[in-house]
């Protein structure tokens, strides 16, 4: 528990209040739980255990402000599964108006063959919004977008094969845009007409498979994830859409103090998506060296590679590189937008008893630099 005093605990994910609604809800909760992991000092409690901790987290980057995250997370086991039940919540503040409150649970039952798990959030978020499509990146001119979000995310899945499990996901998500600064001379810098004040309500089948050694800083193993999400007016939305996210990450040790880790991943939206729904390049981490949300459109695609090496003690450091890019459509990848990325970055683990790393990375890409500070892997 003396890691709560560390000032190395100033960390979130740079990225996350750039993506789809529910993204930032979820990417919030992600670090509330690894940072209550790290200073519980354990990958999870045992079968037995519980622990309940507090955690501030004081942020600073340019695109968020100045703020602070305050999250409350709680492990325990009331039935002795392999995996411990999750519950936590978050709030976020910074100095340039972003706000965000969430909660989320996660639980399994029957010897882990059910895995369950929930999030709640609400916001008003501030973000840059450069318009649709490679030229809207390129032209690199951006209008203030406020968006106050509401969100609901269910998720239920079957272990059908080991470390294999598939199941259901329901979202909802309400979104009250609005924008300041129009400039006139770009027309296509305005979000799509009817877009302004609008609900999405989506459904579909998840698929995960996991055989990482562990979950935040794996060594060796594969996960894997696909989302085929439907948007439909009969659940109370306002869009019909379909939506498809996948993603891969394998993991290869090479001795004793070094890791391979390798990742691609892919997105595709069709056509009646609302901007928010898009997909935003460099989303997830991806691919870093991009303001999420510069690059948008129906389809993207990345692909990278990262050494991970032990230096001495507690330190560690890290070089990536990749490239992707954003498409038309998922059918005209041959149509892309090339747009390649690389980095360094540090590693510095604040306590000896868990093996999660706190990370600092420094990526560039095509005309671009990004700073990312945060806890745990970026995949």
């Amino acid at each position: 528990m003396g890691c709560l005093i560390v000032p190395m605990l100033v960390c979130v994910s740079t990225p996350a209040l750039a993506d789809g609604p529910g993204d930032q809800i979820d990417d919030m909760d992600e670090q509330a739980e690894a940072v209550a992991r790290a200073v519980s000092g354990k990958e999870a409690p045992g079968k037995s255990g519980k622990d309940i901790l507090a955690v501030p987290l004081p942020i600073t980057n340019p695109t968020l402000g100045t703020g602070l995250v305050v999250a409350g997370v709680a492990f325990y086991n009331p039935n002795n599964a392999p995996s411990p039940w999750i519950t936590g919540g978050a709030a976020m503040k910074t100095s340039n108006g972003n706000w965000l409150v969430g909660g989320f649970h996660s639980m399994s039952l029957d010897g882990d063959r059910y895995r369950l798990n929930a999030a709640v959030g609400a916001g008003d978020l501030v973000m840059d919004y450069y318009g649709i499509g490679p030229e809207a990146g390129d032209r690199n001119i951006s209008t203030n977008l406020h968006q106050k979000i509401a969100v609901v995310r269910l998720q239920g899945q079957m272990r059908v094969a080991p470390g294999l499990y598939a199941g259901v996901r329901m979202f909802y998500a309400s979104v009250d845009a609005t924008q300041k600064d129009l400039d006139p001379t770009y027309p296509d810098l305005a979000i799509p007409p009817g877009q302004e004040n609008t609900d999405l309500a989506q459904i579909g089948p998840v698929v995960t498979y996991d055989t990482r050694d562990n979950s935040l800083n794996p060594r060796h193993g594969v996960y894997a994830h696909a989302e085929w999400l439907l948007s439909l007016k009969v659940l109370g939305g306002d869009f019909t859409s379909r939506k498809l996210t996948a993603g891969v990450s394998w993991y290869v040790p090479s001795g004793s103090k070094t890791v391979w880790a390798l990742h691609g991943g892919l997105c595709g939206a069709s056509s009646g998506a609302p901007f928010y729904d898009l997909c935003l390049y460099g989303q997830k981490n991806d691919l870093r060296g991009y303001k999420t949300g510069r690059y948008r459109d129906r389809a993207s695609w990345a692909m990278q590679v990262e050494w991970r090496r032990q230096l001495f003690g507690r330190f560690g450091a890290v070089a990536f590189g990749g490239i992707g890019g954003t498409a038309p459509r998922l059918d005209r990848l041959d149509d892309t937008k090339f747009l390649p990325a690389g980095g360094v970055g540090l590693r510095y683990q604040p306590s000896r008893k868990t093996n999660i790393n706190l990370r600092l990375d420094l990526a560039v890409g095509r005309d671009s630099r990004a700073v990312y500070l945060g806890i745990a892997e970026a995949f």
